[in-house]
């Protein structure tokens, strides 16, 4: 796939559709060089011009979503908060985690906390707003940036 930075390699692509309509918003793409690290700068772009307000990457289809879900700002942590917690939803960055909205008749929310501020914060907003109409609420916490790292084996 063509980066605009001009850079032609593999990448990740992923849908991105409203939390609430189901709606296709946007394709999410990041370049990855043959051995997974990131390619190109910036490695993450959804595709110009569309909007991604209540955007999300549904990993896992609604029906799999009953009365619990994990959540976490990219794909790649998302797919390791897989390991120990399933269904996923990826919401593509610490902005739209900070904002994602509840929703009926879930009644546990995981959250994949990347450990910077940005991170920090989203998960902190979310999941205050989660916790205050009696969702349990969990918050992950690693010494690494996210929970990819720790999965990975990243020092």
């Amino acid at each position: 796939m063509k980066h605009p930075s001009g850079h032609t390699g593999p990448a990740l692509v992923a849908l991105v559709t409203d939390v609430h309509t189901r709606k296709a918003k946007s394709l999410h793409r990041t370049w990855i060089n043959a051995d997974g690290t990131k390619a190109a700068n910036p490695a993450r772009l959804p595709l110009a011009g569309h909007e991604l307000r209540n955007g999300v990457i549904r990993l896992w289809p609604d029906e799999a979503v009953t009365y619990g879900l994990g959540i976490a700002e990219g794909i790649e942590t998302a797919l390791s908060l897989a390991w120990g917690h399933a269904p996923v939803w990826a919401l593509i960055d610490a902005g739209h985690l900070a904002k994602f909205p509840p929703l009926a008749g879930i009644e546990t929310l995981v959250i994949a906390c990347d450990n910077d501020p940005a991170g920090i914060a989203a998960a902190h907003a979310c999941s205050t707003r989660w916790a205050e109409l009696g969702v349990d609420v969990w918050v992950t916490r690693q010494e690494l940036n996210d929970l990819n790292d720790v999965v990975q084996g990243v020092a």
